[in-house]
């Protein structure tokens, strides 16, 4: 039984791996491609990547055909299982993993597309030996546990640890580059107070926070009560959270900040969230979101209006909503400090009217989308004359926009600049649209004669008037000119 066993072994060879030579070919006139040598993965190599990455020489073909290959891989020598055939490429990885601390057999077999076949050496290499994740005790990052956790190292390629609970974060955590991190169903992670979490990946190392099952919301997320300066996230992927609730408010989000958080968000990728992707309605921030990307959420952030002036870009589309919603009511979130809204890939969208007061000079760059849900509008020097401004200065090419969600005339209500004695308050190369909702006098409302300037601004679909003046006939201080209507309902200039 052995002697045939071998016999057939050494006849399946050779029909496979045999090469052909112009004296015994198939195809006399034919020759064979040229003897080439595998690169990667070396003979003998050991703590092979479990899905290692294959390159070889290319075999040149003397009569000039196109050489395909054919890659064999086994834990038999010689292999004889074909685990990819007619490449053009000189390189193969394979679609799963490897079996971990096994030894493999590999070699390549270059074929002309006439019957002429050359075989490469044969390799063998073992791979690495499998190490389970971790599974982190609710209690590793606690202040009160003697041997808590304060680094997470890069263990392994692949899932580095598991957290199955909402896991409270009392101490300075670390999480190096390339850590991969998994929570079970409904499990989560709270930022507390006294903690902070300084999770700083590379481009080529990123940090990622996963779930267990890879479905929408199937992990909570994280949420911050941290003012600590350690808080930063750069290069980190947040994925598959949002599900269910956070904190003593109930919050959904991937990322939740709760009131007066320190953190910096620098190249984080939040995807495939069930709910908002980044969630800080709250007062008092000190954040910054630098190039980051949340994509596969219903709304990729939902925040208190300040928090936009600290977005300097990124991209935000490929939710169920593209648009970055805000709340901007008076007192705590109200705009009372000088900032400027930058051109964005999706627009600013206000689920509650903004209030501008304290002299706060509001900026709006060119390009930028502003809209706004059923009856809000923007306020701006809400009761008395502060020296709060609004510039919202476009281009012909670029205009900026106020638009409504929904698109019908009064569907919001105005721009109602009141009292205020700034010489910056501009409005020019700006359309206007289904403004003048119930109880507007106009698109844009002046109250007590404030300083403004309204230029080479287009009024579309507008049920109430462009300009309406209250408390007076005419407005002394107002510049306008160039201006252009479309489907107004009240006409131009309007006053009690």
């Amino acid at each position: 039984m052995k002697t045939l066993k071998s016999t057939l072994l050494a006849l399946l060879v050779i029909s496979v791996f045999s090469c052909s030579k112009d004296d015994d070919s198939p195809n006399p006139g034919n020759q064979a491609p040229s003897s080439f040598n595998l690169i990667t993965v070396p003979d003998g190599t050991t703590d092979v990547d479990l899905k290692p990455t294959f390159t070889w020489e290319p075999a040149i073909d003397p009569d000039g055909d196109a050489v395909s290959y054919d890659v064999y891989l086994d834990t038999e020598n010689p292999p004889t299982t074909a685990v990819a055939s007619g490449l053009s490429d000189i390189t193969y990885m394979p679609q799963d993993n490897l079996n971990p601390d096994d030894t493999y057999y590999w070699a390549v077999m270059a074929k002309d597309g006439n019957q002429g076949e050359t075989l490469s050496n044969v390799a063998s290499f073992t791979t690495k030996e499998e190490i389970a994740p971790i599974v982190l005790d609710c209690n590793s990052f606690q202040s009160n546990n003697n041997d808590a956790i304060l680094l997470l190292e890069n263990r392994i390629d692949g899932v580095d640890y598991i957290i199955d609970c909402v896991i409270p974060v009392e101490i300075d955590l670390t999480i190096e580059p390339g850590v991969v991190i998994e929570f079970a169903d409904a499990a989560g992670m709270n930022v507390k107070e006294s903690g902070s979490v300084s999770a700083i990946g590379s481009q080529s190392a990123p940090i990622t926070f996963t779930a267990l099952t890879k479905t929408k919301g199937a992990w909570k997320g994280i949420i911050s009560s941290s003012e600590s300066v350690k808080n930063q996230f750069d290069y980190v992927t947040i994925d598959y959270a949002g599900g269910g609730t956070l904190g003593g408010n109930n919050e959904s989000g991937s990322l939740i900040f709760r009131p007066g958080i320190y953190f910096r968000l620098n190249n984080v990728s939040i995807t495939n969230g069930a709910t908002n992707g980044l969630k800080a309605t709250w007062y008092d921030y000190n954040v910054e979101i630098n190039n980051c990307t949340i994509t596969g959420c219903d709304t990729p952030i939902y925040a208190e209006a300040n928090v936009a002036s600290h977005i300097s870009g990124g991209d935000f589309t490929g939710n169920t909503i593209d648009a970055i919603r805000l709340i901007g009511d008076a007192g705590s979130r109200k705009i009372g400090n000088s900032q400027t809204w930058k051109n964005l890939s999706v627009p600013y969208r206000i689920a509650e009217s903004l209030s501008i007061e304290d002299g706060a000079k509001f900026t709006i760059e060119p390009g930028v989308v502003v809209e706004f849900e059923d009856g809000k509008g923007i306020t701006l020097d809400k009761t008395f004359n502060d020296g709060s401004a609004l510039v919202a200065e476009g281009t012909p090419e670029n205009p900026i926009v106020f638009t409504g969600v929904t698109k019908a005339p009064g569907a919001w209500h105005s721009i109602s600049i009141r009292r205020t004695s700034s010489v910056q308050n501009k409005i020019d190369n700006v359309l206007i649209e289904y403004a003048g909702g119930a109880g507007a006098g106009g698109a844009i409302e002046m109250w007590v004669d404030p300083v403004l300037s309204v230029t080479n601004t287009t009024f579309k679909d507008v049920d109430a008037c462009a300009l309406y003046n209250r408390y007076g006939p005419a407005n002394p201080n107002l510049t306008e000119g160039n201006n252009t209507l479309e489907n107004v309902s009240g006409g131009y200039m309007c006053s009690e």
